[in-house]
């Protein structure tokens, strides 16, 4: 189990600003396991921060940002790839990750499961976002769970987007572990062609990095990469 994240990121420094760049970045995360206490400490402040900017009701979760972070930004846990993005909403910064990458047949996933992992992931100072289906324009995201899931998404807080992209890395390394079988098996079998993505820019940015790092992953992760 590699301990070594690799992430690679598309920031746009503000509103109006055409001007991006890519950079990748190797961080030592600690495999701590999660308290047996449950709540971690400041978890629940966290959470709690994030429902505000990220309210929901009636199944529907909205996310309406001011600005993007970060598009397309790409971590790597036990070999897989997965997006990322970051965006900003007042003064604090919200990084989600795309756990699962939407796809167009749902899991067959038993709900107690998910509920289970939501409640860990909501103790660790994650918001878990399951969802049904997901709408998005600009910067403006709607996700909508009626029970079956096609799509994942757990999002961390934090005052800066590097802080708060470090926060989620290293406490979904800590729940790695704990993800449903069928929706850690549904990310690998979209890779493997098995799934088909809803999204093929998605499966396109995935697949080509899972590509690349497969072999050079290890002798060249201090490189620049490009998506």
């Amino acid at each position: 189990m590699s301990q070594t994240l690799h992430r690679t990121k598309l920031r746009a420094p503000g509103r109006g600003t055409a001007a991006r760049y890519l950079r990748s970045v190797s961080a030592r995360i600690p495999n701590t396991a999660i308290r047996r206490s449950g709540i971690v400490p400041g978890a629940d402040a966290d959470v709690r921060a994030l429902e505000r900017l990220v309210p929901s009701e009636n199944g529907l979760t909205v996310f309406d940002a001011d600005t993007q972070e970060t598009s397309y930004g790409i971590c790597f846990f036990d070999g897989l790839p997965y997006i990322f993005d970051t965006h900003r909403k007042g003064t604090q910064y919200v990084a989600t990750i795309e756990l699962l990458t939407e796809v167009v047949q749902p899991l067959r996933v038993a709900r107690d499961s998910v509920d289970r992992f939501r409640r860990n992931a909501r103790a660790a100072g994650l918001l878990p976002i399951p969802y049904t289906g997901c709408f998005f324009k600009g910067n403006l995201h709607i996700y909508a769970f009626s029970g079956p899931v096609r799509g994942f998404d757990l999002a961390a807080i934090g005052n800066t987007a590097d802080r708060s992209e470090v926060t989620l890395f290293k406490i979904m390394d800590r729940l790695k572990s704990r993800i449903p079988g069928p929706i850690g098996r549904a990310q690998r079998e979209l890779l493997e062609g098995k799934r088909h993505a809803r999204h093929t820019s998605d499966l396109r940015v995935l697949a080509a990095r899972w590509k690349e790092t497969g072999t050079q992953a290890l002798p060249n992760r201090g490189k620049r990469r490009s998506l």
